[in-house]
């Protein structure tokens, strides 16, 4: 269950019921009705009349009867919390639904005892999101019925508590109790990415991209040079009075001719994307890097917006890949020996997997990247950092991840078995993300589990989805002189689970025909 508190108070209760029992942004919203409320006579069931004008406005006006009757000039007083479920959890009862919205009042001391006053508050459900998520909106005028003002400082952890007894009571979809890491996002995002025809909002690449800049970056110098091969554009944030220090950075995707860029801050990408997150995680600073660091930000042309041509590149050999499968393999060995509660180093490890999984995205072929995304975000959303805890150093055991994503970012993939040495290395990370899971289990990480989980299927599908290397002329050949012994047809990858041993080598070349992809 997700509780999403609006930080920003609206000024017009009529406003937000029209919007409320309107059609929505894509006609979603369907049979709109109230299920609890501090007025008893306004719950209405869905197979009711639907409230027309009157009724709207006649509730809108109950609700904000204080302000008049007090004198009360209106202000930012309208409390909007959108309370939804996973699309896997299906849909609520109303009668539930009114027991979360009902406990939820009582916490925050919205409701009549014989003290105080009530708040005027309601809990309207009209349908499915856009996403396919059953929800209700919470939405309360912030005066009790005496003309106090009421405060819900405590509102954020009042909610985790209402969705969490929520979660235990009914079998719902574990959330984490506290942060998050990765922002929401918005609708308008999404829609631009759907006008421009791409495969996702831009937020979404960025944030990939950086994470693979990152870990495969040996300090802060070399992470802006491997986001702008890449080629974001990328600028500092300078700190005030000058420009020797930066205290922060933005990214952007190249715009089309004629456009301006779209900059994203760190934070605004991910908690344990921003700046002061990431130095954590290189060496100490020293004169020599701070004087590498500077350059890095400032290269010749540094007024103009940087591009990915800027910077040359030095491309690893084919046999990076079945060095990068031998090392991943070492880590997860080495992970054998880490206790589970130790959520840190845990951590720390999927947030270096992550990346790795970031770069191999970007290397395979297009068509077949969205589950490698998609096990990069999961795995991503399970390493970040609860809010107010500090993000800790690269992890001793994880240090041989900063190579495996070099070489997914560096290394040479062969013409021909290509796709199969990256798939070796996938077969790899699932294990790991297998480990990393098992550890989240045992400790009772129950969401950062799930997510790890998640993490290892979308990568056991790509395995799946991978066809066996076509044989070589020699292999043909040898195939032809044994009469009697019929062809085998190639077979995926994933016919194997993730769990048994590859046999077979991960970089699948052929003398001379290596190629960059």
């Amino acid at each position: 269950m997700i509780a999403k508190v609006i930080s920003e108070r609206g000024t017009r209760t009529r406003g937000l019921v029209e919007y409320l029992w309107g059609p929505g942004e894509a006609n979603e919203h369907t049979e709109p009705h109230v299920v609890a409320a501090w007025d008893p006579t306004f719950v209405r069931a869905a197979s009711e009349p639907v409230f027309d004008a009157f009724e709207r406005g006649l509730l809108a006006r109950e609700m904000e009867a204080p302000l008049r009757l007090h004198h009360i000039t209106p202000g930012k007083h309208v409390y909007h919390v959108p309370v939804s479920v996973h699309v896997e959890d299906g849909e609520l009862s109303d009668e539930q639904w009114a027991q979360v919205a009902q406990e939820a009042a009582e916490a925050l001391g919205f409701t009549e005892t014989d003290t105080r006053s009530a708040v005027p508050w309601m809990a309207m459900r009209h349908g499915l999101s856009k996403e396919g998520n059953d929800h209700i909106h919470f939405v309360a005028v912030l005066y009790r019925e005496s003309g106090e003002a009421v405060s819900v400082h405590r509102d954020f952890a009042v909610w985790e508590e209402i969705r969490h007894a929520a979660e235990d009571r009914w079998g719902l979809r574990k959330t984490r109790r506290r942060g998050g890491g990765l922002p929401e996002l918005k609708r308008g995002e999404i829609a631009r990415a759907e006008r421009e025809q791409r495969a996702e909002p831009a937020r979404q690449t960025l944030a990939r991209t950086v994470r693979a800049a990152a870990t495969a970056a040996r300090d802060e110098a070399e992470f802006v040079h491997r986001v702008r091969q890449a080629g974001l554009l990328i600028r500092p944030r300078w700190e005030q009075g000058g420009q020797r220090h930066a205290t922060g950075y933005a990214v952007a995707l190249t715009p089309a001719a004629g456009e301006r860029p779209i900059w994203y801050g760190g934070g605004k990408l991910a908690a344990d994307l921003t700046l002061t997150s990431l130095r954590e995680r290189w060496p100490q600073a020293s004169p020599e890097r701070d004087a590498d660091t500077l350059r890095a930000w400032r290269p010749a042309g540094w007024r103009q917006l940087p591009t990915g041509t800027q910077v040359s590149r030095t491309r690893l050999r084919a046999e990076a890949w079945q060095l990068a499968a031998d090392k991943t393999t070492e880590v997860r060995t080495a992970l054998a020996r880490v206790d589970p509660h130790d959520s840190a180093t845990w951590s720390g490890v999927a947030h270096e997997a992550a990346g790795v999984l970031a770069a191999l995205a970007g290397r395979v072929d297009i068509d077949r990247r969205g589950e490698l995304r998609r096990a990069a975000d999961a795995l991503a959303r399970s390493a970040q950092p609860e809010r107010g805890v500090r993000a800790v150093r690269r992890p001793t055991v994880a240090h041989a991840l900063a190579g495996v994503v070099r070489t997914a970012t560096d290394a040479l993939l062969a013409a021909h078995g290509g796709p199969y040495a990256a798939a070796a290395l996938v077969i790899q990370m699932g294990r790991l993300a297998q480990a990393i899971q098992h550890a989240h289990a045992a400790a009772g990480r129950a969401v950062e589990a799930e997510r790890s989980a998640q993490a290892a299927r979308e990568m056991l599908d790509y395995v799946r989805q991978t066809p066996r290397p076509e044989p070589t002329p020699a292999a043909e050949q040898a195939h032809e002189q044994a009469p009697g012994r019929p062809r085998p047809a190639p077979r995926p990858l994933g016919e194997r689970s993730l769990g048994e041993r590859d046999r077979h080598s991960s970089t699948g070349k052929e003398p001379g025909r290596d190629r960059e992809r």
